[in-house]
């Protein structure tokens, strides 16, 4: 068999190993933990944003709903810019988006520990706490209905450099939610040089199913951005955001009902 022009699998192995590379220059050089925290995070976001489509943002965030209530801080958020209004900025480069443009909130710890997992399904649940809104869209050919909020779920992950366990993946399955739509349900996570794990949606037959998935060794970080990636597809596009929702928060009372 001809080989390739270009080398896929080379090309992830390639970024695998730049990214294990600079974990190991920040702990070389300080031993302050959110020095290291900041670097680590930074390297996972340069990760996810190089691989993914430039529709997606890629960032730490908080996500804000219309009723003024606000998430945990999000270490690697993939949010939306494109159907979702910026309007509330930022603050040390970390930027407050709207609960509706978020597609994944995603959890950066050191290692993979029973600690660890349960602080990443309060972080992921306090983003699916909030009341996300859909408005319906006008175009050329008529007008699209608002979309359901139920079939646009919030990705739920958890990023890590090591493990600190003898059986990661069983206690990940012993401490999982059994309802995937539980708010702390994590739908992907890695162990970066360990394993990969994933709850991709897979259509059989007439059925949708999600399973658990994993991958251990070098083949790990190939596995997660390629599954990421698609669960992302899965969703398709974030609710357009239902601005007088939004607005009767800044104007109380001056809003008719049909504009609600």
């Amino acid at each position: 068999m001809t080989k390739p022009p270009f080398d896929i699998s080379a090309a992830f192995r390639n970024k695998a190993t730049a990214l294990r590379a600079s974990f190991l220059s920040i702990r070389d050089v300080t031993s302050h933990p959110t020095e290291r925290g900041d670097q680590s995070e930074a390297d996972w976001v340069g990760l996810i944003r190089d691989f993914l489509p430039t529709r997606y943002a890629v960032g730490p965030a908080f996500a804000v709903d219309h009723h003024g209530n606000m998430s945990e801080q999000i270490d690697v958020a993939i949010y939306d810019t494109h159907y979702s209004p910026q309007w509330f900025g930022a603050a040390s480069g970390t930027r407050f988006v709207p609960a509706e443009s978020v597609y994944a909130a995603l959890e950066v710890k050191p290692d993979f520990s029973a600690a660890n997992l349960e602080y990443a399904r309060k972080k992921v649940a306090s983003v699916r706490a909030l009341e996300r809104t859909s408005q319906s869209v006008v175009h050329k050919g008529g007008v699209y209905k608002p979309e359901e909020i139920g079939v646009k779920p919030i990705i739920g992950g958890f990023l890590t450099t090591r493990k600190n366990l003898a059986s990661p993946i069983d206690k990940l399955v012993e401490t999982q939610p059994a309802d995937a739509e539980d708010p702390g349900f994590l739908n992907i996570g890695i162990c970066l040089d360990q394993f990969a794990f994933d709850y991709t949606p897979t259509i059989v037959g007439d059925e949708v199913k999600l399973e658990l998935d994993t991958r251990d060794g070098e083949g790990a970080l190939i596995h997660f951005c390629i599954r990421i990636f698609r669960q992302l597809q899965a969703i398709g596009t974030v609710p357009a955001v239902d601005m007088t929702r939004y607005e009767a928060t800044v104007f109380p009372g001056q809003l008719g009902a049909a504009d609600l």
